[in-house]
């Protein structure tokens, strides 16, 4: 093995795990209510343009697969300091921005099974909060809420 190809392979060996547990962190875990062996880790929130992105990974820790369908409709964020409910965006033509999307059925829909020790993530857009809260809950159903998430732009 020539020097380069051996320090690219050592270097690739030092990186790579380390990168694999950044990725894997989560902002918070819950355990479904809906799908046994499911679990959801809160990856991101993120705002840019008044638009809040939120993303999830649905986990399968299970032995059994599960069906996965979400119906974005039923799908918010909540300002509970000042009472608010804000739901997912649409598009123009009434679709919801999120994704992905398994079809357009009532604005579109998440439905996805995941196989044991498999995952599918999952990310929708919300509009910002117009009284500025420092935290917001996150409601997706057959999930508890994520609750008390800092929001920072």
């Amino acid at each position: 093995m020539s020097c380069q190809k051996f320090l690219f392979v050592f270097i690739l060996i030092l990186l790579v795990p380390g990168t694999i547990l950044l990725a894997q962190k989560a902002i918070q875990t819950q355990e479904s209510d809906l799908w046994d062996g499911i679990e959801v880790d809160l990856t991101k929130v993120s705002i840019k343009n008044s638009v809040i992105t939120v993303k999830l990974k649905f986990r399968n820790q299970g032995i059994d697969k599960h069906s996965v369908r979400i119906e974005f409709a039923s799908c918010y964020i909540m300002d509970e300091a000042n009472q608010k409910k804000y739901y997912v965006l649409k598009d123009t033509d009434g679709i919801y921005i999120a994704g992905p999307q398994h079809d357009q059925d009532k604005g579109g829909r998440f439905w996805f099974t995941i196989n044991p020790g498999k995952s599918k993530g999952l990310w929708l857009k919300f509009p910002e909060p117009t009284d500025n809260p420092e935290t917001i809950s996150i409601s997706i159903p057959g999930v508890p809420p994520f609750d008390e998430v800092e929001i920072k732009k």
